[in-house]
């Protein structure tokens, strides 16, 4: 995906393996997800990149 790329909710979901729109505006308002930006016409997105550090600063589950 481009960096400049916007993805819908279900984009989001399907990246991150998020199985809820609520799970997605619950983080967001914890402040562990990215905010989406605003397209107009009530349409919101999110930019790839974002989405993808998101993804990147996970941790690690480690087995011992």
């Amino acid at each position: 995906m481009q960096q400049s790329e916007l993805l819908s909710c279900q984009d989001v979901m399907r990246l991150t393996g998020i199985r809820s729109r609520a799970t997605i505006w619950r983080r967001i308002k914890k402040g562990t997800f990215p905010n989406p930006v605003d397209i107009g016409s009530g349409r919101i997105r999110w930019r790839v990149a974002e989405v993808e550090n998101w993804i990147n600063d996970l941790p690690i589950r480690t087995y011992q």
